[in-house]
């Protein structure tokens, strides 16, 4: 049978799309060797998390570096020690923590409409809390976007489901803020593709408040953060960022959360109740007297 080019296009786009669909939803396993790893090892009802690792922080990472000097990249240090892991762990397991996970941050809203201080304690079921997500990223790269997505375990069944997710955000390459050019001589070599997108947009802190579910798991589960660029989006054929699986760049962080049970509504005392029981007997007879 003969084709035709309108025949051959048709069949070669169908080819492509089912293509497409075999890698949609895939998660690309961490193998071995010396990533940056979630530390998240079993949920509260003993089911294991799925593994989460980085190849390097060389484009962006989560927090800030020691010093707030540039990223880093790809050291291949094993120690949590500040000055070796800038903030970026490279490990060749997990660990039960990552002294340089240093971004996400949490606060809870008092009953007095005041906030407590920023920083990762226990939440109570029924809680309004606000996170703070801080992303550092390189001035350079020919990505638009860097991506942020953040889960709690709420329900404690060892997944971090889409219906848990806390944050998802598109960080968007600012040209506003300059353009970063090539330096010519200098120890930093920008990247100089055809389609680069510099700049020096390059910290950012996003702010989400939400309440804690009231019917949230008590005790200890986990939180997820993760921040990749949108060419390792691409590079994992699924388009989409998954609690779970092997990126190139960027980082990912754990966090155990402590939730404590919603204390009981106080119930009024009998005393009070026949204060006020009292008092609506006798607004009630006033009223009649005034007839």
């Amino acid at each position: 049978m003969r084709l035709t080019f309108t025949k051959y296009v048709a069949i070669t786009i169908t080819l492509l799309c089912f293509s497409h669909v075999s890698f949609a939803g895939s998660v690309i396993s961490c193998g071995s060797g010396t990533y940056d790893y979630g530390d998240a090892d079993v949920s509260i009802d003993g089911t294991p998390y799925g593994e989460a690792c980085h190849d390097t922080n060389r484009w962006q990472q989560l927090g800030v570096t020691d010093k707030n000097q540039s990223l880093e990249g790809n050291t291949g240090a094993t120690s949590d020690a500040d000055n070796q892991n800038k903030g970026w762990t490279g490990e060749t397991s997990s660990n039960n923590v990552d002294q340089g996970d240093n971004g996400v941050k949490w606060r809870v809203q008092n009953t007095d409409g005041t906030w407590s201080d920023f920083g990762n304690g226990e939440l109570t079921a029924g809680d309004t809390v606000q996170y703070k997500f801080i992303v550092t990223r390189s001035s350079e790269g020919n990505h638009q976007f860097d991506q942020l997505k953040a889960w709690t375990d709420w329900n404690g069944d060892g997944t971090f489901d889409d219906s848990e997710s806390i944050i998802d955000k598109k960080w968007y390459k600012d040209k506003s803020k300059g353009k970063v050019n090539q330096i010519s001589g200098s120890t930093v070599s920008y990247n100089n593709d055809l389609n680069t997108n510099n700049s020096l947009d390059t910290r950012a802190v996003f702010k989400v408040k939400m309440q804690v579910p009231l019917d949230a798991v008590l005790g200890n589960t986990w939180m997820r953060a993760r921040v990749i660029c949108e060419n390792s989006l691409v590079a994992a054929n699924d388009y989409t960022l998954s609690s779970t699986g092997y990126y190139h760049q960027g980082e990912v962080e754990d966090y155990k959360v402590a939730i404590n049970a919603r204390p009981p509504t106080p119930v009024p005392e009998p005393t009070t109740l026949l204060v006020f029981g009292t008092a609506l007997i006798g607004l009630v007879l006033s009223r009649k007297k005034a007839k």
